[in-house]
């Protein structure tokens, strides 16, 4: 029998890395035949929890209207005493001052810090700082501990990193080739091309209008770049589309929109390159783990998570953050590697994820660390 009884507090459960990250938490646990909660206002990933020990409560705690948080507070509060919980896990700003507008005496809380966030307003820095007001803290990464210490003077013994991870068992698994025609016709996706993959949700800060100049500089007609990520952001994207359109380079770009797990695994596996070009350091990008871990090279700029994760890997993979001078020329070289230069620099891609970048390191990470909390 466990020691605590938690609940993880998260926005929504629609699709993104800190939603993974719950989900993945609260079925391990499942698992373990650990019955967990989660407040969230909703989303499609609720159908991926296990029905019998994890158990969702629905609360608008995606609310930006701070006036709002002192109501959502006192139920929260009131569903915290009606099921017996000890231990509350927020997992963003919001939910955390939700929480921070609770008395606390009988609960110990936890945040994890999924992001360094920006802003430079009075109002934002207060906003961002909520995380830090928790009883333990959690950064997905070394480079989000390191930036949130100095941003919110935290002494490092308060703060600990439990990377985010990636799913190595379903990588594994073999893709029903039925499956992976109806997606190539369904998206008209020519093979006969170089595929570059660009997984990121439709945002300024990702890069994708950028890298619409960078493949203007190279010869296209063998290239094709498919756009992966959610597209609710429907003024940059139709800047983006717009862009794609005047520089006549309808036959290069396509914009795939939101795609599930099982359609992002399968574009890793026909893609022959994936870039990771985001104009600010991320706190981790999931997607770079996830491409080597399938085989498939990356081009990612070498700060932030991307940083960590690459470390300890082929200098192949990285570039200097902004180069774009020299990205056509490293787009160039990845696409035409030799079977042998691609043996070599995939070397020990895989070991090095598993030790460090897995599922199954992170989930039990987060098991121990909810028992000594409690302990």
């Amino acid at each position: 029998m466990s020691s605590f009884n938690l609940v993880q507090i998260v926005p929504s459960l629609d699709s993104g890395g800190v939603e993974r990250g719950t989900v993945d938490v609260a079925n391990f646990l499942a698992q373990k035949q650990i019955k967990n909660f989660i407040i969230t206002s909703g989303g499609k990933m609720i159908k991926e929890l296990d029905d019998n020990f994890v158990h969702v409560h629905q609360l608008p705690v995606s609310s930006k209207n701070f006036f709002s948080y002192p109501s959502i507070s006192r139920k929260i509060n009131k569903f915290i005493q009606a099921n017996n919980i000890n231990l509350v896990h927020v997992r963003s700003r919001g939910p955390a001052w939700m929480i921070n507008l609770m008395l606390k005496n009988k609960i110990k809380t936890i945040s994890t810090f999924h992001n360094v966030y920006g802003g430079n307003s009075f109002f934002k820095k207060i906003y961002n700082k909520g995380l830090s007001k928790m009883d333990h803290l959690i950064a997905i990464s070394e480079y989000v501990k390191e930036t949130v210490t100095q941003k919110y003077n935290i002494t490092n013994k308060n703060i600990s990193v439990i990377n985010r991870g990636i799913d190595t068992e379903y990588f594994n698994q073999s893709i029903n080739n039925t499956y992976k025609k109806d997606f190539i016709n369904r998206h008209q996706i020519d093979k006969l091309k170089k595929i570059i993959l660009f997984p990121a949700r439709l945002t300024r800060w990702k890069g994708q209008l950028e890298f619409v100049d960078v493949i203007k500089k190279i010869t296209t007609e063998s290239i094709l770049v498919l756009f992966a990520g959610d597209t609710k952001n429907e003024s940059y994207t139709k800047k983006l589309q717009e862009k794609i359109n005047k520089s006549n380079l309808k036959n290069t770009f396509k914009i795939l929109g939101s795609v599930n797990q099982d359609e992002m695994r399968l574009l890793f596996d026909i893609a022959d390159l994936t870039v990771s070009l985001p104009l600010r350091a991320e706190g981790f990008g999931r997607t770079i783990s996830e491409s080597l871990y399938s085989g498939t090279p990356v081009i990612a700029f070498n700060y932030g998570g991307a940083k960590n994760q690459l470390e300890h890997l082929s200098d192949y993979f990285k570039l200097t953050p902004q180069d774009y001078a020299s990205l056509p020329n490293k787009i160039d070289l990845l696409l035409n590697l030799s079977a042998n230069q691609k043996v070599k620099i995939f070397q020990n891609v895989k070991k090095v994820i598993e030790n460090n970048f897995s599922k199954e390191n992170m989930v039990n990470q987060y098991l121990e660390f909810y028992e000594s909390v409690q302990s």
